[in-house]
């Protein structure tokens, strides 16, 4: 698995660079316009903001991938039962697995499951060298 980035500061001005500690629950807040009494109603969301692949380079080595088809469920009728139009893709060394049904079309279906896994993939990469590098920074530090 390769990874790299064009520059440091293009990372950082994307939409991922600006917002990828957004990441978690988020709570809000707010007195919606039919609300005649003025109650407040609050809501949760959790959000993930992963990194579009495609804006830097990386690369999952096929033969580190597991791809199964099988007959997709849910509605859709005899094309549903005849076609093996769903992609199951499981990345061996890190166990990570994506499913795609959306389409009718095994080949679009494959292609959006590539995408997801690399995103994915690439997103535990770059917390296990986070990691690494908070592992790094404590031992040179200590406890103070």
């Amino acid at each position: 698995v390769n990874i790299s980035s064009k520059k440091k500061s293009d990372f950082l001005d994307s939409p991922y660079g600006i917002l990828k500690y957004e990441s978690g629950v988020h709570r809000v807040q707010r007195v919606p316009v039919t609300e005649v009494s003025g109650r407040i109603h609050t809501s949760t969301v959790t959000v993930a903001v992963l990194p579009d692949v495609e804006d830097i380079d990386f690369t999952i080595d096929e033969s580190e991938v597991r791809t199964d088809v099988f007959r997709a469920s849910g509605p859709g009728g005899q094309h549903v039962n005849k076609t093996e139009s769903a992609v199951r893709l499981t990345h061996l060394p890190t166990g990570i697995t994506v499913s795609m049904q959306d389409d009718r079309s095994q080949h679009a279906n494959r292609e959006k499951a590539w995408k997801i896994l690399k995103t994915r993939v690439y997103d535990v990469k770059q917390r296990e060298k986070q990691n690494q590098l908070s592992k790094q920074k404590l031992e040179l530090i200590g406890t103070g």
